[in-house]
């Protein structure tokens, strides 16, 4: 499987916010976005997502356009993790993990979902098993962005994006919600996503793609992206702090 974007532009009422972006994702890969504030990395997410059309340009999966699937097709594929999630209803973990299945049910299911072995898979690989029945709104950030990982499992997508899944997080969560997205990589998902902690991205990235006022301003592995030169150009401060 592979993501491919060919000269994507996008951006609202006309506007471009990304620019001619063009880069490829393989099976088992992670690349992560970075760059300064407002820079274009959540646009880009949500235009690879579908939630953004494209202003010109495409998104490609295994050579095909992603702007022909059905809503329901795409859903299968592609998983979108927002910024900042944060739980509204008080559902059960069990629940919530369940949502990442709705596009792969038939409309209206009534069946027994608590049997259904995708998600009881992704209860395990993120390690929430003992939680079922816990309601999210009684949980940790930490613990709720877990879920929402493992809901992304559930999804059975093979291209996981993710905007900021570690933001607010305490390093112990940090670390346990990007080790296992590297294991789910390992399994042969893909996933895309952004993070603002230059650290983090050059501990877990397989690639880093540094955006820059909706551009590319450099792509590759952490030790040709992450050079001070380049950093001290995009981010405009001295980058000790960073390492």
């Amino acid at each position: 499987m592979k993501l491919k974007l060919e000269e994507l532009s996008a951006g609202f009422h006309g506007k471009k916010i990304i620019k001619d972006i063009s880069f490829s994702v393989d099976s088992g890969e992670l690349l992560v976005l970075a760059g300064p504030n407002g820079g274009g990395k959540t646009t880009l997410l949500k235009t690879i997502a579908g939630i953004v059309k494209p202003l010109s340009g495409r998104v490609l999966l295994d050579g095909r356009d992603c702007a022909a699937l059905k809503l329901r097709e795409r859903a299968r594929r592609i998983s979108m993790l927002f910024q900042n999630s944060a739980p509204r209803w008080a559902f059960t973990v069990r629940e919530t993990v369940e949502q990442g299945r709705f596009s792969r049910r038939p409309f209206l299911d009534t069946g027994n979902r608590g049997e259904d072995p995708a998600v009881k898979e992704a209860i395990r690989i993120a390690a929430l098993e003992g939680y079922e029945e816990r309601l999210v709104t009684e949980l940790s950030g930490g613990e709720y962005q877990r879920i929402l990982i493992a809901r992304s499992i559930a999804q059975g997508a093979e291209i996981l994006l993710m905007d900021e899944p570690v933001n607010n997080l305490d390093p112990k969560y940090q670390i346990m919600a990007l080790e296992l997205v590297q294991e789910l990589c390992r399994r042969g998902k893909s996933a895309v996503m952004s993070l603002h902690d230059l650290r983090l991205a050059r501990r877990y990235a397989g690639r880093i793609c540094l955006i820059d006022r909706g551009s590319i301003a450099a792509l590759g592995d952490a030790e040709e992206v992450l050079q001070g030169e380049t950093l001290r150009r995009i981010f405009e401060v001295d980058t000790d702090w960073a390492f």
